[in-house]
């Protein structure tokens, strides 16, 4: 009996290898979001070049709502607190 020889694999069975090379700024949020979610970067890295993973365009104080302030106080308060404590607690 023969070896039969097998058949050309179709189409939709040869595997798709493929390589994603993230550097620069991405590279590093990709690397501290995948120790933050204790995943593989390589994995991230993946999900950012097929689009679904997205990154934020701009940094934490260049929003739309950077010149907000969070505390309405004068502006030496830092410089006074002292005082202002002193004040506030009688002495």
């Amino acid at each position: 009996m023969g070896e039969q020889a097998q058949p050309p694999a179709g189409p939709e069975e040869r595997p798709i290898t493929a390589q994603v090379t993230v550097a620069g700024l991405e590279a590093a949020v990709l690397r501290e979001l995948a120790g933050v979610l204790g995943r593989p970067a390589e994995a991230l890295a993946l999900e950012y070049a097929a689009g679904t993973l997205k990154l934020p365009t701009t940094t934490i104080g260049e929003s739309a709502f950077a010149d907000w302030a969070l505390f309405d106080g004068p502006p030496d308060l830092a410089a006074h607190a002292d005082d202002y404590l002193a004040e506030g607690f009688g002495q």
